[in-house]
C-alpha cells in the first residue's frame, strides 16, 4: 500500500507541475490556439530563448512577472517549478531494479509488474525515520 501512495504522490506532483504550465498558457491568452500551432510556437521560442541578450530576457521576464502578480499566481508558479525540478524520470531495466532492491536488502519479486512498487516501498521505508 505504501508504494502505491508514494507513486501516486510523485505522479500528483508531476501532474500539478504540468497543470501549472497549462495555467501559464491560459494567462498568456493562448487557450484557444490550435495545439499544433501552440506547440510550434513554443518550439520556436525554445530555439530563440538561448540566443536572446540578457537585457531582452530580463524585459520578457519582467512582463511575465507582472502578469503573474496581477493574477496572484507568482509564488505558486515558482513553487511548482521548484517541485518539478525535484522529479527525475529514470528508465531502468528489470534487472537494474532487481539489483537496486537487493542492494537495499530486500529480495525482489519474480513478477516484473511488482518490481517498481517494491522498489518504491523499499525506498520509502529506507527514508522513514527509525524509532527507538
Amino acid at each position: 500500500m505504501t508504494s502505491r501512495l508514494l507513486h501516486t504522490r510523485e505522479q500528483g506532483l508531476r501532474v500539478h507541475g504540468l497543470a501549472n504550465l497549462g495555467g501559464l498558457v491560459a494567462i498568456a491568452g493562448l487557450e484557444e490556439v490550435e495545439p499544433d500551432l501552440l506547440l510550434g510556437a513554443l518550439l520556436e521560442v525554445a530555439e530563440r530563448l538561448p540566443q536572446l541578450r540578457p537585457e531582452r530576457r530580463g524585459s520578457i521576464a519582467e512582463r511575465g512577472k507582472e502578469a503573474l502578480q496581477r493574477r496572484n499566481a507568482e509564488k505558486r508558479a515558482w513553487r511548482a517549478r521548484e517541485r518539478a525540478r525535484d522529479l527525475h524520470a529514470v528508465d531502468l531495466t528489470s534487472d537494474q531494479i532487481r539489483a537496486l532492491v537487493r542492494a537495499l536488502g530486500v529480495e525482489p519479486p519474480a513478477e516484473r509488474e511488482l518490481l517498481v512498487p517494491v522498489l518504491s516501498e523499499t525506498l520509502a521505508a529506507a527514508a522513514r525515520p527509525r524509532r527507538g
